[in-house]
């Protein structure tokens, strides 16, 4: 009997699952038989996770539908050196008794069973602490899933109703509710899944969990829910209360800054032990300079005035009726971050600022950091936002299971490599919002001053190489090799310490420099590297800028004024400079406060994105005595369009 299970009903009962040490796992007839003959690949790989979990000394018996050979089942347990043994009896009692003599001998009983009422009945005869039922669905729904707005459900109490789909699915939430009622964790799950028997021993949010009493908290619906409930929660709050949050949260990260870097420094500890990228390293690190910066800034977003209500325009469209567009959160927000854990206070100061609730994504590096710094804010803030409106979500499954809850989530922000920020897009409905490359230029002009050309390339690359508004192309003029200035440039980027490859042009003019050829036009180095090209006018530099650029951040160095005007209206990117490090492109030096990300899109928000960006806008429509279309229609009202001062 797994005591342990209820007593972590009001924490997390995923948690509790890895402590099982009796498991039932049911095969349901969709898993063990294809095409009307037992799928060997599919048992297979069932049988391997079983054996893993009798490795680690958890006693497994395996309920399967009937179809596959018992020589089958102990041909697949003898290649890891398991013997199993097929349950002869029929009755209750007898079941009982022969399953305890084989798990006493070492072995996994075997059970041929279809019955899902029947399992459940026999997990509970034998005191199984779990019991995995797999099937060919990934577990419960709020109605059938095949219906619009169908939202899966990752936990739910022994006596929550929903409308399942399926008569199967029916019977099997009744079984895995038989076995909730005698304290018996139940997982309905996709037994084609990988590796599902493992993720759910070790505690991962796969499959629908039916236990005695559900925590709200858990599973996607749950944390959107109360999500919805922060958004709820922030609709009574002033701009004024709103400041006073930052303000606290602002004190906070400097009076509690020793508390934050003891966090911190566990997860440095731990990086150094996984040999953790130096320059993702680099990004993990916090100390007091860096949580004063934070500090800093969230009190400069505390200052702010408030956004929310701001009237963007007014209109009278006929006498009495006046129509008005203003500012309202965009609403739930998933945040998903990589290395930077003070990226969090970040965001939430901006969440806060802006009304928007968050569902917060760290990485995994930056485990304690995170949790550290959401703790701490949510004691400042818990007089009046609970702690739902700020979540921090733990596992990869989370995250997956999120990106299906384009009903409930409004906006996904990833900030992180190249390869994170592609995924999501491809894997969501739900708008996603940033970048998926830096891949900043700076073209020296033929009329650029030498001098302001290396001190702003250097900048750009050695500022903060790891940093996504790094300069990562150094486009030269063709004057300006001829007239034996880019040996200069090039020197100036080396002593800093920088690798400079050549493009195909720079290979031939600057051959006497000895640069290893470029491997990639197009790449985003993220660290002290970046190519140098020969272009022969500023018309092939916004070309070239077009075809291998992101559309992130792009400079001209020139003194040129024409020349700079060109580049800086013919350039489509979200920031373009003149004479200006690509460093610039960012939320706090833009006086922004700070930022979620920067956004290269061209719906919506575009660049630096602070708390403009997380706005969107509504209509309010007032009458002073009553309006109906009808009446226009008949003449007593003629539309006016007259435009309004917005104040």
């Amino acid at each position: 009997f797994f005591s342990g299970l209820s007593s972590f009903i009001n924490m997390s009962l995923r948690k509790a699952l890895p402590s099982a040490t009796r498991v039932l796992v049911n095969l349901s007839p969709s898993v063990v038989n294809k095409g009307g003959k037992p799928s060997v690949s599919r048992i297979g790989a069932i049988v391997e996770q079983l054996a893993r979990a009798h490795a680690a000394k958890k006693e497994t018996v395996l309920v399967a539908a009937k179809g596959p050979t018992p020589s089958l089942y102990e041909s697949l347990f003898e290649q890891y050196g398991i013997k199993c043994s097929m349950v002869k009896s029929t009755d209750s009692t007898g079941m009982k008794s022969e399953i305890s003599e084989i798990l006493a001998k070492g072995a996994v009983p075997v059970v041929r069973e279809d019955s899902d009422s029947e399992v459940a009945a026999l997990a509970s005869s034998i005191q199984a602490d779990l019991m995995v039922m797999l099937s060919n669905v990934e577990g419960v729904y709020t109605y059938d899933p095949v219906k619009k707005g169908a939202q899966f459900l990752a936990s739910l109490s022994k006596d929550q109703e929903v409308a399942c789909g399926n008569t199967g699915m029916k019977e099997k939430l009744a079984a895995a509710r038989q076995a909730a009622a005698n304290k018996i964790g139940a997982v309905i799950a996709n037994g084609n899944s990988d590796d599902v028997v493992s993720k759910i021993l070790q505690g991962a949010n796969i499959g629908t969990l039916v236990s005695v009493e559900a925590d709200p908290s858990l599973g996607p619906l749950g944390i959107c829910e109360n999500a919805r409930r922060g958004l709820r929660d922030h609709q009574l709050l002033d701009g004024e209360k709103r400041s006073e949050l930052l303000r606290r949260i602002s004190k906070m990260l400097v009076d509690k800054a020793d508390i934050i870097l003891e966090a911190n420094q566990k997860d440095l500890e731990q990086a150094a032990k996984d040999n953790l990228d130096p320059h993702m390293l680099a990004r993990l690190k916090l100390n007091k300079a860096k949580l004063e910066t934070l500090s800093q800034g969230i009190l400069g977003i505390s200052e702010q005035v408030d956004p929310i209500g701001s009237v963007v325009g007014r209109l009278e469209v006929t006498p009495g009726l006046v129509l008005r567009q203003e500012t309202v959160p965009l609403g739930v927000i998933l945040v998903i971050f990589e290395s930077r854990p003070d990226a969090l206070p970040q965001v939430v100061a901006l969440g806060i600022r802006s009304g928007n609730p968050l569902i917060l994504k760290g990485g995994r590096e930056a485990k304690h950091s995170n949790e550290c710094l959401l703790k701490l804010i949510h004691e400042e803030i818990a007089d009046l936002l609970g702690p739902h409106a700020y979540q921090l979500v733990e596992s990869r499954d989370d995250v997956a299971s999120l990106m299906n809850m384009d009903h409930h989530i409004d906006l996904v922000i990833p900030r992180g490599s190249n390869a994170m920020v592609q995924s999501i897009q491809r894997s969501t409905k739900i708008p996603v919002m940033g970048h998926a490359d830096g891949i900043c230029h700076v073209f020296v002009d033929k009329a650029a001053d030498i001098s302001k050309a290396k001190e702003v390339a250097v900048d750009a690359k050695t500022n903060y190489p790891a940093a996504c508004n790094a300069m990562e192309t150094l486009l030269l003029h063709k004057d300006v090799v001829s007239a034996g200035k880019a040996p200069e440039i090039v020197k100036a980027l080396q002593d800093a310490g920088v690798t400079v490859y050549a493009g195909p042009q720079a290979q031939t003019d600057l051959k006497a420099l000895g640069l290893k050829p470029t491997e990639s036009l197009s790449c985003e180095y993220g660290s002290l590297e970046c190519m140098v090209e020969v272009v022969p006018d500023i018309d092939e530099a916004l070309l070239w800028i077009s075809k291998y650029g992101s559309a992130h951040t792009e400079c001209i160095i020139t003194e040129d004024k024409e020349a700079a005007q060109t580049f800086l209206k013919r350039v489509d990117s979200a920031c373009v400079f003149h004479n200006t490090s690509t460093r610039f492109a960012d939320g706090f030096r833009f006086g922004l406060g700070a930022e979620v990300g920067i956004s290269t899109s061209r719906l919506h928000a575009r660049g630096p994105v602070g708390v403009q960006g997380l706005l969107t806008t509504k209509w309010v429509l007032e009458s002073q005595s009553s309006h109906t279309v009808t009446q226009n229609a008949s003449g007593k009202w003629n539309y006016s369009h007259v435009k309004l001062p917005v104040n």
